[in-house]
């Protein structure tokens, strides 16, 4: 059957178009308010201070002086974790120019961490820093004389680094108090001392005090927090340590690595694989640690774990043979426990430092070179042991031979470097490429950013004579 069709009045069909154009104007409303809430949103984040990755990610950034924002964890959970991946991003593409820049003699000195016998600049030194690049040095009391004498002598190295130098110090309080012990500053707690008050707030008091005090020196590094955990057997750094449960470490040690870098100093996790057991001393001979994998898991390696998330400067490997997992290699050395456990299992990608390679645990089997070239293969990126021109030399020229015979590759020296540039961008050493920190510094009234945060793109330098960017 043929349905009847029906005329429309004219005012129906005026009505349909009416109702058209209203939906037509609703939708153009609706947008144009969406675009004004965007527009709030952009201004206000421009509007917010740089902070460094994890402050802005995890713990909220606090307001730079005479600001009135504050972070929101309730309400600003997806504008930090934006923040987070432009800080990121910011750091990989400075990190990857630098590295573009640079030649393998520059790359390999980055991966140096050197000590010396004295107390100024000398030309032993110089050749050091200038002529082999060393990217990081370390301070003992043997080159501490006067806090004048030293914050000098520092300084003297900084002014002659093409790259800013890591200024690294063991600075963990109690027996292991270098400013403290030498009368700098006023003594800083043991970890044991701090663990048994209970009191977490006084390891963030003794990271604070551990910060400020280096800083106003120029060292920019602090070798600790110890995280291993005492064992049944006792142990060798008997107050090093902050308890004998993984959970009383993990608290107490990560509110001092957290005091240290909301200040700006980079911390450092140690000793990896975890040595809170062991009855023997790395100094002296080579440690065997027997414990089953899931003891390992349990104690030694769940304080590194935990502390991942609090985003740790470095990890410092030492010399001890784990039997579980590699009977034959050191840690150091071990590509199954820093690539295989430490960065494959625990997912860590920072910068993995060697304990000294001149310690009698690695020296009783290898000479200073081949164990530079042990651990570039085992995953380590700085390496700690050269302590004067003559064994850096032979420990590049170790590295630069195991390149030409294909036991490293380019692409594993250029990882190592980007790590450690990385971290230098991060803590403000090297100055970040970013338009954007640019803009966020100007919306905050310029001036001197929050020590430890992210750097607006001034460069002081330049290496290998590549200009400085402006």
């Amino acid at each position: 059957m043929r349905m009847e069709t029906r005329k429309r009045p004219p005012w129906a069909s005026w009505r349909g178009l009416s109702r058209r154009w209203v939906i037509v104007i609703s939708g153009l409303a609706l947008y144009a308010l969406l675009i004004g809430a965007v527009g709030i949103f952009s201004a206000s984040r421009l509007a917010r201070p740089a902070t460094t990755a994890r402050a802005t990610a995890t713990r909220g950034a606090t307001a730079t002086p005479g600001s009135s924002w504050a972070y929101n964890p309730a309400t600003d959970r997806s504008t930090a974790t934006i923040l987070a991946a432009e800080h990121a991003a910011d750091i990989q593409a400075t990190a990857q120019n630098d590295l573009n820049h640079m030649t393998l003699d520059e790359k390999l000195g980055q991966m140096f961490l050197i000590e010396t016998y004295y107390e100024t600049w000398t030309p032993d030194i110089a050749s050091m820093v200038v002529g082999m690049h060393a990217g990081a040095v370390i301070i003992y009391a043997k080159n501490m004389q006067t806090p004048q004498q030293l914050k000098a002598y520092i300084a003297s190295m900084q002014a002659h680094a093409s790259i800013p130098l890591l200024v690294t110090m063991d600075e963990e309080g109690g027996l292991v108090d270098r400013l403290g012990y030498n009368n700098f500053f006023p003594p800083i707690p043991s970890a044991q001392s701090l663990g048994a008050t209970g009191k977490p707030a006084l390891a963030t008091q003794a990271g604070d005090q551990a910060a400020q005090e280096m800083l106003a020196m120029g060292i920019n590094t602090d070798l600790a927090p110890v995280v291993d955990v005492r064992g049944p057997n006792g142990s060798i750094e008997t107050t090093r340590l902050y308890g004998d449960t993984p959970g009383v470490v993990t608290t107490f040690a990560g509110a001092y690595l957290d005091a240290l870098q909301n200040n700006g100093v980079i911390g450092t996790l140690k000793h990896w694989p975890g040595i809170g057991d062991v009855t023997q001393d790395p100094h002296l001979t080579l440690p065997t640690i027997t414990d089953s994998l899931p003891q390992l898991e349990s104690q030694h390696f769940a304080t590194f774990r935990a502390l991942l998330s609090h985003d740790p400067g470095m990890i410092m490997v030492t010399h001890v043979i784990v039997t579980a997992i590699d009977p034959t290699m050191p840690a150091t050395l071990s590509p199954k426990l820093v690539n295989g456990v430490l960065r494959g299992q625990l997912g860590y990608d920072g910068v993995v430092m060697t304990d000294s390679l001149y310690m009698q645990g690695i020296a009783l089997r290898y000479n200073l070179p081949e164990a530079g070239v042990l651990a570039v293969i085992a995953g380590d990126d700085l390496l700690e042991g050269a302590f004067d021109a003559s064994s850096m030399a032979g420990m590049i020229a170790a590295l630069k031979a195991a390149i030409a015979s294909g036991r490293i590759s380019v692409a594993r020296i250029n990882q190592s470097v980007m790590r450690i540039l990385k971290l230098k961008i991060r803590f403000g050493l090297l100055p970040l490429l970013s338009a954007h920190y640019q803009r966020v510094q100007q919306a905050n009234g310029a001036g001197q950013a929050p020590a430890g945060t992210l750097q607006a793109d001034t460069r002081r330098g330049s290496a290998a004579g590549r200009p400085a960017r402006a």
